[in-house]
């Protein structure tokens, strides 16, 4: 039995605590409201879905989503924010309201740390890089080489999305030559690298693999740091470059000042929830790997080292929104 199965096993023993609790502190008795700041249909809403309705299941209690886009994700964070403490609110949150719009975007002027509670990751999303299948890179190694004596473009959503901020991770860290070209949206980007205008490009697994089984485009490393069991040939960008880490992620949060018994009993559940095979093989569907063992303080510990790692980019290579 491999590690990840022991520790889903483990904890799904999680369940008669979640059941004692609820019982011992009467919450939730109304039902439990989740604030996404995107829109219905897209990656962090489906993995929202998904566990809170497993977790409304758990709790007896119903868990609707409030879909609030808009502000670059800021402005779901606002809504919580603002709410009361008593966890019938709660926060979907991720990277990019989490670690990376505070020091972006001058409006963003809340601290996810002080403003939030922590509550549990709902996973991590790593990106593919890759080229086009015609491409003459066929390794990450070929491709940094040639970087060092021309330029390569690369595209992305945008500036300041994760795909970009993960490349200029890469840039400093291997000195490679890469160019950035903005796009609104990945969808635009990939079309320019199929098309031959770019040079190479991240992008999120689902979208990445449809062309690489299309035979469209070649990948030449995820951008976790370590190889994912369903794309074992897919080597990491750590393998060459030690240290590198760069994935989208998204997180449950209450409002700060919710009490320490339903913090836990929230994050409780929703433990429970991706410890179970249904929910988490769907979710790695997505793209999205859980990872059933990240409570409270190590949930914290997460948006606080990645808040530093993506200030430190957008500090460092003076980075602004669109």
């Amino acid at each position: 039995m491999n590690s990840t199965r022991r520790t889903i096993l483990a904890a799904v023993g999680l369940a008669p605590l979640v059941a004692i609790g609820r019982q011992q502190d009467g919450f939730p008795t109304r039902p439990v409201t989740v604030v996404v700041g995107f829109p219905a249909g897209q990656t962090t809403d489906i993995v929202a879905r998904t566990i809170v309705q497993d977790m409304s299941t758990s709790l007896g209690q119903s868990f609707v989503v409030d879909n609030r886009p808009g502000a670059g994700s800021t402005f779901a964070v606002g809504l919580v924010t603002r709410a009361k403490p008593d966890g019938y609110t709660l926060l979907w949150g991720g990277s990019g309201n989490l670690a990376i719009a505070p020091y972006l975007y001058k409006f963003a002027t809340y601290d996810p740390l002080k403003d939030l509670e922590a509550l549990t990751m709902g996973g991590y999303a790593p990106m593919l890089l890759t080229v086009r299948a015609d491409s003459k890179y066929h390794t990450l190694a070929e491709l940094l080489q040639a970087a060092k004596q021309t330029t390569l473009n690369y595209g992305s959503g945008g500036s300041g999305v994760t795909n970009h901020l993960g490349m200029e991770l890469l840039r400093g860290m291997t000195g490679a030559k890469l160019f950035h070209v903005p796009y609104k949206g990945s969808v635009p980007a990939m079309n320019d690298l199929l098309g031959g205008r770019l040079d190479l490009m991240f992008d999120s697994i689902p979208s990445s693999v449809a062309q690489i089984k299309a035979g469209r485009l070649r990948a030449l490393a995820v951008s976790s740091s370590k190889r994912l069991r369903n794309f074992p040939e897919i080597p990491a960008v750590a393998e060459l470059v030690p240290g590198y880490e760069c994935v989208a992620w998204t997180a449950l949060c209450a409002p700060g000042g919710t009490p320490a018994r339903v913090q836990e009993l929230l994050a409780s559940a929703a433990l429970e929830s991706m410890s179970k095979p249904s929910v988490h093989d769907s979710l790695e569907q997505l793209g999205n790997y859980v990872d059933p063992t990240m409570n409270i303080e190590k949930t914290r510990q997460w948006i606080a080292s990645q808040g530093a790692k993506f200030k430190k980019i957008i500090q460092d290579n003076k980075i602004t929104a669109d």
